[in-house]
């Protein structure tokens, strides 16, 4: 059973969704409705999961994201949200959040995006990585070809990891060793100035788009 954190400062939707979660015998959930209450239940016992408003008592919600991801970076964070904003969401995916998901979105998805996160996956839907998309192809900063930067070796990995390989996936795929998938995972975030996977995901999407639309 995974220990689930869950921050939000909204009394009604936090009992509802409290209780719809206390239904799902794989997650054991406590609550928290204020920035303080959280770091003391995180600093007593480091739940599995966090699920965090980043708007919750007032601006403190994203003051204890960046706190959560200094202090305990081992704990994934999916964040919920009343709407897309895709300057958050790619800042969000550059500090390491493992997932972002709608607050009245369907609870199964909900569910679905916890059990993808626990197990070390990510859970970023179209929803939310297409505006990111499209904000970071708007950009008036002109993007550099990834092509132009990255070896053979390194764009094999980079279309595993947009296929959902782990890195014990890839280098059984590729014949490495684990710690030669990191070695090229760090040249290849380091050239393309990305900070984790899902970032990553966006980036290769948005060179794809961009190679697309200058071949029409």
């Amino acid at each position: 059973m995974q220990n689930i954190l869950l921050i939000v400062d909204h009394g009604f939707y936090l009992l509802g969704l409290t209780q719809f979660l206390g239904s799902m015998r794989d997650f054991e959930v406590e609550t928290a409705s204020t920035a303080d209450e959280a770091t003391d239940k995180i600093e007593a016992a480091t739940p599995g999961l966090v699920l965090l408003d980043p708007k919750m008592d007032g601006d403190r919600g994203a003051e204890l994201l960046k706190f959560l991801r200094l202090h305990f970076p081992e704990i994934p964070v999916i964040l919920f949200v009343t709407q897309v904003d895709p300057e958050q969401s790619i800042e969000a995916m550059q500090i390491g959040v493992k997932g972002i998901v709608l607050k009245d979105g369907d609870p199964d998805i909900m569910v679905n995006a916890m059990s993808s996160v626990v197990s070390g996956g990510y859970w970023f839907e179209s929803n939310i990585t297409q505006p990111a998309l499209q904000y970071s192809l708007d950009r008036p900063k002109r993007l550099t070809r990834s092509d132009e930067l990255l070896t053979k070796r390194e764009h094999e990995i980079v279309d595993l990891v947009c296929l959902g390989l782990r890195n014990r996936q890839i280098a059984d795929q590729c014949s490495l060793t684990e710690g030669t998938v990191k070695i090229h995972l760090n040249s290849i975030f380091r050239k393309l100035n990305v900070a984790s996977r899902a970032e990553l995901i966006v980036n290769r999407e948005g060179m794809r788009a961009k190679k697309a639309t200058f071949a029409i």
